[in-house]
């Protein structure tokens, strides 16, 4: 009987090993490791050789930990203290599932401080496997592996190893769009609400489910060749097609739960459910009608010359980063938006629009990181050699540079 029972259980293994897509393994692990080898060699060699601010101007987690101690920088402050006390009017504007996940963490770990960094990497990992999925579904598995290479190798990638949310965000809007592009929208509705919980911009995977959910019902809204008659009966045949996604509006529906459970949280504690809007003027994040005039004149403003320009000295060359980053995006989200499905193009649109309706630029090479289209696209053009040279060739030594600069208490994202 124990021989038996042997022989099924090795016949069993032997099914489950191959229905693994090894591919998919060996591209995500390949990814990981040699990016993630970067972050510590980087961090660990800069913060070794290179002065850092004291600790009476800034705070330090253990000087003898150079890795861990270089990671944990900015926001990192932020997510531990909400982390350790809870929140104050100030703080929420930091979502709350990532401080949570980190609190939870520090029960198994016994520290607070590296239970972000675990989190962070872990959720990464997870990451770039639904990344792999998602991208072999849309196109072959080279492109799919060159996406999560790009991905991880993305100048701002280095903050999916530091204690900020972009890893657990990143994750749950990827699972979202993994699962609500198979259908399966009770998965994708728990990831979209996830996501929402995460961070502001989550709640556009709403967004994506809902388009997505039209889409594979074939409502498509704007015929071709566009023309009155033709809309007029298009958009009453889409009308009746409506209740069909009816389980796919229902998901988007409910991914918004992340949101609006954080904003009864809020106004329980302080009396207004938008109190994280309002944090968000401590960081010259405020929504203004008149903002994209404000996001020019600000623009300008950041990069007045102040001395010889070419010696680098234009207002700040951390704001000038954030302006070539928007330079960069914006023509990218536009071909996303012409030529993937409108799931993906409205997403991205609105994911590159959010933040800068407050009139600020900054830290748009971070945010970047969420525009996970704009990552599928480059993979596709990167079939060309010449161009996945370009695109890993600028990407990997601005991502040593900028991890350098954060390492050392200057702004990177």
């Amino acid at each position: 009987m124990i021989r038996t029972f042997g022989n099924n259980l090795l016949v069993f293994i032997k099914k489950w090993i191959r229905k693994i897509d090894w591919r998919c393994v060996a591209a995500v692990l390949i990814a990981f490791g040699v990016t993630r080898l970067m972050v510590l060699v980087i961090t660990y060699f800069s913060m070794a050789q290179l002065s850092v601010p004291s600790a009476e101007k800034f705070w330090r987690y253990n000087p003898r930990n150079l890795i861990a101690d270089g990671l944990l920088r900015w926001d990192t402050g932020w997510y531990l203290g909400i982390a350790r006390f809870g929140y104050d009017l100030k703080s929420t504007a930091f979502f709350p599932l990532y401080p949570l996940l980190i609190r939870l963490a520090s029960l198994v770990t016994g520290n607070i401080w590296t239970s972000g960094l675990w989190i962070s990497n872990g959720a990464f990992l997870i990451a770039l496997f639904y990344f792999y999925a998602l991208a072999r579904q849309e196109f072959d598995s080279e492109t799919a592996g060159r996406a999560v290479f790009y991905l991880a190798a993305a100048p701002a990638a280095f903050f999916f190893s530091t204690v900020y949310s972009e890893s657990i965000f990143v994750l749950f809007v990827v699972a979202c769009f993994y699962y609500a592009r198979n259908g399966k929208w009770i998965p994708a509705a728990l990831a979209g609400a996830l996501a929402s919980a995460t961070r502001l911009p989550g709640i556009l995977v709403t967004v994506f489910i809902f388009f997505e959910a039209l889409w594979q019902q074939d409502i498509r809204f704007i015929p071709k060749p566009w023309r009155l008659r033709a809309q007029a009966a298009l958009l009453l045949m889409d009308l009746k097609q409506l209740p069909k996604a009816r389980k796919g509006i229902l998901a988007c529906l409910f991914s918004t739960s992340g949101l609006i459970a954080y904003m009864v949280f809020l106004y329980q504690k302080f009396g207004t459910p938008f109190a994280f809007l309002h944090a968000e003027t401590d960081w010259n994040r405020k929504i203004n009608l008149d903002w994209f005039i404000q996001l020019v004149q600000n623009i300008i403003a950041m990069h007045k010359p102040s001395g010889n320009i070419l010696s680098g000295q234009v207002g700040s060359i951390y704001y000038l980063m954030d302006t070539f980053a928007l330079v960069i995006l914006i023509p990218l989200v536009v071909i996303v938006f012409l030529k993937f499905r409108p799931s993906f193009g409205w997403y991205t649109f609105l994911a590159l629009l959010m933040p800068l309706v407050s009139s600020n630029p900054v830290s748009m090479r971070r945010f970047a990181l969420g525009l996970i289209p704009c990552t599928l696209l480059l993979a596709v053009w990167g079939k060309r050699p010449w161009v996945d040279r370009l695109i890993l060739g600028i990407s990997l030594p601005l991502q040593a540079y900028l991890l350098v600069l954060f390492s050392h208490w200057l702004f990177a994202g």
